[in-house]
């Protein structure tokens, strides 16, 4: 159930469930004799450890892992103001923390999970929104890598409009003389229209490797769905290296041009997903630069399998 219950006919009245329980004990707990509730929180240790002894291949070690988080030693607790001392110190022993990781809290446990209200319809609630613009070059969709080809592009999230980069990857997975697309998937959230992309680019015999970082935290669960999608639709799907996180945000597309093979690039600190990217700033470049071309494919090469890592080309244009 979540956490806030909408109450009356307004609409805009809400209680918390865990004041609907309590207030409604005596049905929890029937012939019982109560005295008096309080409420804590506990915060458990979210890491994932992927052990070696329990099945052969990271994918396989890493859902193993996921369904013990839930139990995680705790490493904090919150407690009410109104909870009395014996209790917060049989609490403390039982969860086996220290007195340092006590928290009284005034208030709401979780004050978090008041976001909930974000997602009403009530535009008095949120900031104003601010204005998204679209570079010019890319104003005019057909002529999309043509005007990549002939300038760099610089992106500044969440200013320019992230379906700058919906755009990029749905453009290429449409267009007959894109032979290649390759890209580096950390966060994509549930519904991001990337990997749909990707799978359509597949469908239509495309070359497609998605790089999904399996071990990207809490986004665990969301990007093996994705991963499984992607490899039901013939995507070459590489789960990140077993001892390193890959957090790179890298997409190479390749492309049969008159002149022969093209290469574009698109290199960002954000993550491909339109979500986040709504309120994280992060900047990011559109280029055919024949250096970052050659470095991207050397990247995906290395990360596929297919060849060592050398090093790669400074701005200069000097090897180093």
């Amino acid at each position: 159930m979540p956490r806030l219950l909408r109450v009356g006919d307004t609409g805009t009245r809400f209680v918390l469930l865990e004041e609907l329980i309590d207030a409604n004990l005596h049905s929890v707990f029937p012939s019982m004799r109560l005295s008096k509730s309080f409420l804590f929180r506990v915060t458990r240790d979210a890491d994932v450890e992927i052990r070696d002894d329990f099945a052969p291949d990271l994918l396989g070690r890493l859902k193993a892992s996921l369904r013990e988080r839930r139990f995680g030693n705790a490493v904090r607790l919150e407690v009410s103001a109104s909870m009395p001392q014996y209790m917060i110190e049989y609490l403390t022993k039982s969860l086996k923390i220290e007195s340092d990781d006590v928290y009284v809290m005034g208030g709401i446990l979780g004050i978090g999970d008041l976001t909930y209200l974000y997602g009403q319809d009530k535009p008095e609630l949120r900031d104003p929104p601010i204005s998204m613009t679209v570079p010019a070059p890319l104003s005019k969709k057909k002529h999309f890598f043509e005007n990549i080809r002939k300038q760099d592009i610089l992106l500044h999230h969440p200013y320019t409009d992230y379906t700058t980069i919906t755009e990029f990857v749905q453009t290429a997975a449409r267009d007959p003389k894109v032979l290649a697309i390759k890209m580096c998937l950390y966060r994509t959230g549930k519904n991001s229209p990337i990997p749909e992309a990707l799978i359509e680019a597949s469908e239509h015999g495309k070359q497609v490797t998605a790089i999904v970082e399996i071990k990207a935290r809490f986004d665990e669960q969301n990007n093996i769905e994705w991963a499984g999608r992607l490899v039901d639709a013939g995507v070459h799907v590489v789960y990140g290296l077993e001892k390193l996180k890959t957090h790179s945000k890298v997409a190479l597309i390749i492309r049969d041009e008159e002149d022969g093979l093209q290469t574009y690039v698109h290199i960002a600190t954000g993550n491909y997903n339109p979500t986040t990217s709504k309120y994280y700033t992060d900047f990011g470049l559109l280029t055919a630069n024949a250096d970052i071309g050659d470095d991207a494919t050397d990247l995906f090469n290395f990360m596929t399998g297919f060849s060592r890592p050398r090093e790669y080309t400074p701005p200069d244009g000097r090897a180093g």
